[in-house]
């Protein structure tokens, strides 16, 4: 008995001696391998910063291509109205791609220029008239430029920017183009079919501002009618179906709105000034305020003054604005689409007040203060020893 008792007891301490030693074996795997135990790390800053710069890269490159393609489709896919332009001799692509950008019939000018070089375009317009949409694509576009067009027995004149009547009269008898006589005839007489003449009144100033600036060619035989009514295409090409609507909001004829655009025209020379220069004045319209602008004096004596005098504000005229509140009674100059459209989209700001800046650079100081206003005009009269 006494013997069967030791050997269990001496079985049971052999049991425990083998638990306990593979106790140990467990932790000694767990905690002290034969390779010296070393600190875990993450991937190294350097790898990180590297995988980061490709991948900010690659989304740029991804981004800036999707831009270039889209840049590539039509401005409007679904226009159907043709925008005539001139390709004057001896243009290169950065000038197309002015013309184009300007006529709102590319996305992006810098694009189309890359575009044109590395398809080998560039080296292959042609100049001359072309008809263009807003639904062409720059290849439908670039395979336009790139067609032969005669220019055979054609005449160019260009209108520029703020011409009036009497000046584009001149221009385009000076050019060999027409007569002044029969082109005054056409003015006041020509049966032209277009939305936007549609409240002008009749007389020798109806079609003022509406002929727009821009260089033209016209065969050498064409009739005084054909050169005017050239003119007022383009700007029937120009002026969107969403402007109409836009004149509307604003409670204005389009004539209004070019009238004011005339305005802004003459008086700005900076492109960034036009949408608050006409927020100056239609400032002044709301508040009441005459639009006293020295524009349409210079439209009522014809030739232009350097310094007008306070004798020419007293001109009885209903275009003197010092003297007559509103709107003169139209366009005193044809303005360009920069101009139409800050007169359609004009800056909100509080300024009533403008003057030249002492700069003495064409732009304007502006201000909703009248004392301002005096401090900047002493500014410009000390600069500019008027």
């Amino acid at each position: 008995m006494a013997h069967r008792n030791r050997e269990r007891r001496a079985a049971k301490k052999a049991r425990e001696a083998e638990r306990s030693q593979a106790l140990y074996d467990d932790f000694y795997d767990d905690h002290y391998d034969d390779e010296p135990v070393r600190k875990r790390r993450g991937p190294h800053p350097a790898i990180i910063a590297l995988i980061v710069t490709v991948a900010v890269v690659a989304a740029g490159y991804y981004g800036l291509m999707t831009y270039y393609e889209k840049s590539m489709e039509p401005v409007d896919p679904n226009s159907t109205r043709e925008v005539t332009i001139i390709i004057p001799q001896g243009s290169g692509a950065a000038d197309i791609a002015s013309i184009l950008g300007e006529r709102n019939l590319i996305k992006n000018e810098y694009f189309f220029r890359i575009h044109c070089k590395r398809m080998g375009y560039d080296s292959r317009f042609k100049y001359g008239e072309y008809a263009l949409s807003k639904s062409m694509s720059v290849d439908e576009i670039a395979e336009a430029l790139m067609e032969s067009v005669a220019l055979a027995e054609t005449k160019w004149f260009t209108i520029l920017e703020g011409y009036n009547i009497k000046q584009i009269a001149r221009a385009l008898e000076e050019g060999g183009i027409v007569s002044e006589a029969a082109f005054y005839d056409v003015v006041e007489n020509g049966d032209f079919d277009y939305a936007f003449l549609e409240d002008c009144p009749p007389g020798p100033e109806r079609l003022e501002g509406f002929l727009y600036p821009d260089t033209y060619d016209v065969n050498d035989n064409a009739t005084p009618y054909e050169v005017v009514d050239k003119m007022l295409a383009q700007f029937d090409s120009l002026y969107e179906l969403k402007y109409y609507a836009r004149a509307q909001e604003l409670g204005m004829s389009v004539r209004d709105i070019v009238t004011m655009a005339s305005i802004v025209e003459r008086e700005s020379v900076a492109p960034e000034e036009r949408p608050i220069m006409a927020g100056v004045f239609y400032n002044r319209l709301e508040e009441g305020m005459m639009l006293q602008s020295c524009a349409t004096i210079q439209y009522i004596l014809g030739e232009p003054k350097e310094f007008l005098l306070n004798s020419d504000l007293e001109i009885p005229s209903p275009y003197n604005t010092y003297l007559h509140e509103g709107l003169p009674p139209g366009p005193i100059c044809s303005p360009r689409i920069a101009s139409i459209e800050a007169a359609l989209y004009p800056a909100e700001n509080d300024y009533i007040y403008f003057v030249l800046s002492d700069a003495l650079d064409g732009t304007h100081n502006f201000s909703a203060d009248y004392n301002e206003f005096l401090r900047n005009k002493d500014a410009w009269v000390a600069a500019s020893g008027a």
